[in-house]
């Protein structure tokens, strides 16, 4: 079975996922590392040779297999960055995914709506599309805008009162603050 035939695991946003885990690698690393040092500082204050013997000796032996996990981590990380970016599939699956998720929006925090827009720009920058070829703003749910603020622009209006404004979708407002800065015009 070539690469091409292999089946691609179908987790929204793998190449996210994969960051966290390597994150989370990353994080236990320090954390046995920090052990160590403990370890390492009660050795040095122990008053009994036996206890401080001890101490660092398990200190030691965790040293080697920590040193390995940061060896690992970098080098599984390295290796499946590599992989993804090369990973046509599984940037359009993502950008699909990302796409319904911002048709379906239910209109309550247009700060959601602008993050999965800023991931939509992302996801399709890997595969060679532009976001107005797969998305445009008139497609997107919203709330009525009212007509004095949609020439500000004004895209998207959620329930609370935020808008998404500006051509590159990325501002957010309060409708009070659209007003307010069309009337200073």
């Amino acid at each position: 079975m070539t690469d091409n035939e292999k089946p691609v695991f179908f987790s929204t946003h793998l190449h996210d996922d994969l960051d966290h885990a390597f994150d989370d690698l990353r994080r236990i690393h320090d954390e046995i590392t920090a052990v160590i040092r403990n370890m390492e500082d009660a050795a040095s204050k122990c008053s009994d040779p036996e206890r401080e013997k001890e101490l660092r000796f398990y200190a030691d032996a965790a040293l080697g297999p920590t040193d390995d996990l940061e060896k690992w981590t970098t080098t599984y990380e390295d290796a499946v960055n590599e992989k993804l970016k090369g990973n046509h599939l599984v940037y359009e699956r993502d950008t699909y995914q990302t796409l319904v998720r911002i048709l379906q929006w239910d209109r309550v925090d247009v700060r959601q709506l602008a993050r999965w827009i800023r991931e939509l720009k992302e996801l399709t920058s890997h595969i060679g599309l532009d976001v107005p070829y797969l998305l445009h703003v008139k497609q997107i749910p919203t709330e009525p805008i009212p007509e004095d603020v949609e020439k500000y622009p004004v895209f998207v209006l959620d329930r609370q009162g935020y808008c998404l404004c500006g051509m590159d979708l990325a501002e957010i407002r309060y409708i009070d603050e659209v007003r307010d800065l069309m009337a200073e015009k």
